[in-house]
């Protein structure tokens, strides 16, 4: 079942099941009424509880992990592609240089090295 499918079962299903509830509580008596609608927003407020624990959880594990289905691939002479996290030298040939700066801050001090540019403050 399609996503787009999903969201629209679950409207359905959600529209019914309110019409089925407001008729049926308006029909039990409002002092009835009351007492069903506080349990029922008890079990409303667990399962959104549980819900997004669920949200919660899912999002961070596919931050770690990343896409499952990316697929990354390289298009054109001397292109590369790189999934995931790079930390070594990349280089397309053509006498591309391949420049290294290392720089260390101590105590409270910062470094922002970005196209062969540093700044170290302190």
């Amino acid at each position: 079942m399609t996503g787009r499918v999903r969201v629209w079962a679950g409207s359905v299903v959600g529209v019914l099941a309110l019409v089925g509830l407001a008729v049926y509580l308006g029909t039990v008596g409002l002092d009835k009424a009351d007492k069903w609608a506080s349990v029922i927003g008890v079990f409303v407020a667990l399962a959104a509880f549980g819900v997004s624990l669920y949200g919660l959880l899912s999002g961070r594990r596919s931050d770690i992990s990343g896409p499952a289905s990316a697929q990354v691939t390289p298009s054109g002479q001397q292109s590369i592609s790189v999934d995931g996290g790079n930390s070594g030298i990349s280089s397309t040939g053509d006498g591309a240089t391949n420049i290294q700066m290392r720089a260390e801050a101590s105590g409270h001090g910062s470094v922002y090295q970005a196209g062969g540019d540093q700044n170290i403050s302190s």
